[in-house]
């Protein structure tokens, strides 16, 4: 997906959270989990319950190791 694309298609406000998260990957493990940790804080978690079921997604504050 392009920058193009996204900005076509995501509103102002999710626009800015993406390109923070881009930039957090590009820096480091730690400055992704400092922004999951901000998102969590200010906008809604959405539940999978399908991967739930299945056992593909950690449960709680669990995070997959790098």
């Amino acid at each position: 997906m392009t920058l193009g694309q996204l900005r076509a298609n995501l509103g102002e406000d999710t626009l800015r959270l993406v390109e923070e998260l881009i930039d957090a990957v590009r820096t480091s493990h730690a400055a992704i989990d400092d922004w999951v940790d901000a998102v969590e804080v200010s906008r809604p978690v959405v539940q999978d319950r399908g991967f739930e079921q299945t056992g593909a997604l950690p449960r709680g504050n669990a995070r997959p190791t790098p």
